[in-house]
């Protein structure tokens, strides 16, 4: 179900969004982030993810934003933690989940400007938003 944009806008200053974001691993443990074209984080290197529709769990979830933002299919799929995402356009309650792939023929839906697989040593070399830099860093 679609909600109106000016009704989503109310919602979003009212209250957090569940949501998930994927940290995507190829079979060399490369990172996949992608370019954000939308708030949050417009123009940021972020994980793929997004909102957790009603009555869909969140594991489901991961592995659909994963098929539509990046039209890529997980091999295995491991919740890691959830997190209170605070930023200046929304409030997220985010689970991140560690999703493998075997392919990494990317198609990016047009969410994302672009896409890159760089290791997270590779990643953390470069500035990136606190929480990606703190998913990235953590083992």
């Amino acid at each position: 179900m679609r909600i109106p944009d000016e009704l989503y806008a109310e919602i979003l200053s009212a209250m957090p969004i569940p949501c998930v974001d994927l940290l995507v691993t190829d079979p060399l443990d490369r990172v996949l982030l992608v370019e954000r074209r939308d708030a949050p984080a417009r123009g940021a290197w972020w994980f793929p993810g997004g909102r957790v529709l009603r009555d869909e769990r969140r594991a489901t979830a991961a592995v659909r934003k994963l098929r539509e933002e990046c039209g890529l299919e997980a091999v295995s799929s491991q919740a890691l933690a959830t997190y209170d995402l605070i930023l200046p356009e929304a409030h997220a309650v985010t689970t991140v989940f560690h999703l493998v792939v075997a392919s990494t023929d990317v198609r990016l839906d047009a969410h994302s400007a672009r896409h890159d697989w760089k290791t997270r040593a590779e990643w953390l070399r470069e500035p990136q938003h606190e929480f990606v830099a703190s998913v990235l860093g953590a083992r």
